[in-house]
């Protein structure tokens, strides 16, 4: 299980470890976004201290509907205790967590200021049902 907590301006923040090329660990606030369908989603101060290649192009829809050309790149997280190389989107945002990374997951929290964000896995209790044959 991941911890976070909401801010006094209704943010979901959870706080998430990723690696840079060197293997440092660097831990960065999130704000958990379900209409963001991507997994990460990182301004260019955070690309470029972590190091990462934003080796393609992509092409994204943003909320208000407009089309736009968006740097790509691969990062690693430190996700439940394991690596997980995910894909990052580069935008002049706040940090991102989509529904793609968030998929297979619980998330539930206290819509107070200061209240509990906790995001818990579901692969396993679907590996579990799976070989009961439920």
């Amino acid at each position: 299980m991941t911890d976070g907590y909401v801010t006094a301006t209704r943010k979901p923040l959870l706080r998430v470890t990723l690696l840079d090329t060197g293997e440092h660990r660097h831990t960065i606030p999130f704000t958990l976004d379900t209409g963001f369908t991507g997994q990460l989603l990182l301004p260019e101060r955070y690309v470029r201290r972590l190091g990462i290649s934003m080796n393609r192009q992509s092409t994204g829809r943003l909320a208000s509907g407009e089309m736009i050309e968006i740097a790509t790149g691969a990062v690693t997280v430190i996700w439940n205790g394991r690596r997980r190389s995910v894909r990052v989107l580069q935008l002049d945002s706040e940090p991102l967590l989509g529904m793609e990374f968030l998929w297979n997951h619980r998330i539930t929290f206290d819509a107070v200021a200061d209240g509990a964000v906790s995001i818990t896995p579901l692969i396993k209790d679907r590996m579990i049902k799976d070989r009961m044959g439920g």
